[in-house]
């Protein structure tokens, strides 16, 4: 009896111990987090935004979300890339529809395989104008969203999301007795 009761004195003991360590750690770890968070310099959405203006994908390096600086460049890059390929092949049928006009029959397009006529040419010259506009605006848009991107990622950067939060849905279906039909439902439940 004596062992018994000398075993669960023990037991008590070392519980009422460990728990009497961890809850001043947890104070004195939550004073600690309270000092970093002052001397923390705020995080500026104006600052993120105005490095992402100046130099695409600087703002996301500031907002510490560097996965998001190769995608950024990518968009930037194919829109650019094939903005000069039309470009090219507008100057191109550009120039030899000039050159028809002034007497000059001589350009590539006039081959047996590679035939057009005036009225293709100039519409084959529309096309490709409108499509190199189409991609310089394009190219301004991926620019403006990495700008508010890189806003938003700031005005964000000191949200916590917890795993305490949490969403949960699950459906259900109600028996109506009197038409004796099955109606579905959808119940959700927010944890805080």
């Amino acid at each position: 009896m004596l062992k018994k009761f000398a075993s669960i004195l023990l037991f008590t003991l070392s519980i009422f111990f460990s728990l009497n360590g961890k809850l001043f750690a947890q104070r004195d770890t939550i004073i600690q987090d309270t000092v970093k968070v002052s001397e923390l310099k705020k995080h500026s959405p104006t600052k993120a935004s105005l490095f992402s203006a100046v130099v695409p994908g600087l703002g996301q390096a500031y907002n510490k979300k560097y996965w998001k600086i190769p995608i950024i460049y990518a968009g930037m890059g194919v829109f650019t890339y094939y903005a000069l390929q039309e470009n090219d092949y507008y100057a191109e049928k550009k120039d030899a529809y000039l050159d028809r006009i002034n007497g000059d029959s001589t350009d590539r397009f006039m081959t047996p395989g590679n035939f057009y006529n005036n009225e293709a040419l100039l519409e084959s010259t529309k096309i490709h104008k409108r499509n190199r506009d189409l991609m310089i605006i394009l190219d301004a848009v991926v620019y403006i969203l990495q700008i508010v991107d890189a806003s938003v990622d700031a005005h964000l950067f000191y949200f916590n999301v917890s795993d305490d939060l949490s969403l949960h849905y699950k459906p259900h279906f109600l028996y109506d007795e009197r038409t004796g039909k099955a109606t579905g439902s959808l119940t959700l439940n927010l944890y805080f």
